[in-house]
């Protein structure tokens, strides 16, 4: 079976948010027609080198216009802009002759007759300019294909420039400013801690039989969020390998919502469901206290699947 490409799962994945069906259409329709049996074991990976490893690499595509960034371009430049956008929502090309396109536009442009140099330099001009009109990123995923693979429908208004920039545009615009800077202020605090609690004495002892009641798995945080009526939970929406199921943590004073997310833990799948904080939590999280340390949750190397049964 041949691998699929890592480079392709990070880039392509973190634009239709790692949905297997749509990445299974990408694939489809870039000549590469990979299933989910076939990159499943890779794609928990690309996640997790994506989100840890380089965020800075995320491709997001903007919910709004870049005037701000279009405003910047020489007449010609927007001239290239507004090509790219009659060409793509014309529709009607594959790949090839998208790719072709995107090399003709700057020569029909700047001229055909410039030397091999300087139309080598208006071309990476162009290629940037589009990538930050369309994910606020001056590099991305190579052009043609992130532009064949992904819904036309989904960013061809991005390039359309032929109106100003609308009331809800600029509302979106405000929004997202508010949203950035709320994540920017959203640090915890350093906590200090104290001298270790006394080391308390083992349990009294218990079968093999008692033991294998317990349902220890891996899990995969897929989202986590405050609670508005707790002042120390968290809920954490976790795939457990068979279905997502909700858990309520009191972990909000030593993690925020941002480092869980993509996280592998250890959860106690068969306790009883009880509620907490108005959410009803399916499981509990491991981890280990101590006045030494905080709260500190068990994390689980990335490279063990989710589902995985801890014996």
């Amino acid at each position: 079976m041949i691998p699929v490409p890592m480079g392709h799962l990070v880039q392509l994945g973190s634009i239709v948010n790692f949905n297997v069906p749509m990445l299974e259409t990408i694939f489809q329709k870039i000549g590469t027609p990979y299933c989910y049996d076939q990159f499943k074991d890779r794609l928990d990976k690309a996640r997790y080198w994506l989100e840890q490893c380089a965020p800075e690499q995320m491709n997001r595509l903007r919910r709004t216009r870049n005037f701000a960034v279009y405003n910047t371009l020489s007449e010609e430049e927007k001239r290239e802009i507004s090509l790219l956008h009659a060409y793509l929502a014309a529709g009607g090309f594959d790949l090839d002759a998208l790719n072709s396109q995107l090399y003709a536009i700057p020569k029909q442009v700047f001229g055909a007759d410039l030397p091999e140099k300087e139309l080598k330099g208006v071309q990476r001009t162009f290629f940037s300019n589009v990538y930050k009109l369309l994910l606020d990123k001056e590099k991305g995923p190579r052009l043609y294909l992130f532009l064949y693979a992904i819904e036309a429908d989904s960013y061809v208004k991005l390039l359309d420039f032929s109106y100003g920039q609308t009331e809800e545009e600029l509302e979106t615009e405000k929004k997202l400013q508010e949203e950035a800077a709320a994540k920017e202020e959203k640090v915890l605090p350093k906590r200090e801690y104290g001298d270790p609690d006394p080391v308390e004495p083992v349990k009294d002892e218990i079968s093999m039989e008692d033991f294998s009641r317990m349902d220890m798995r891996v899990c995969r945080i897929v989202k986590a969020a405050e609670i508005r009526k707790s002042a120390n939970c968290l809920k954490l929406t976790l795939d457990d390998g068979i279905r997502e199921r909700i858990i309520v943590s009191s972990i909000k004073h030593d993690y925020t919502v941002d480092e869980l997310v993509g996280k592998k833990i250890i959860v106690l799948a068969n306790l009883k469901p009880a509620r907490f904080s108005g959410v009803t939590s399916e499981g509990m999280l491991l981890a280990a206290t101590n006045n030494a340390c905080g709260c500190q949750v068990i994390f689980v190397d990335d490279i063990v699947p989710v589902g995985t049964v801890i014996r």
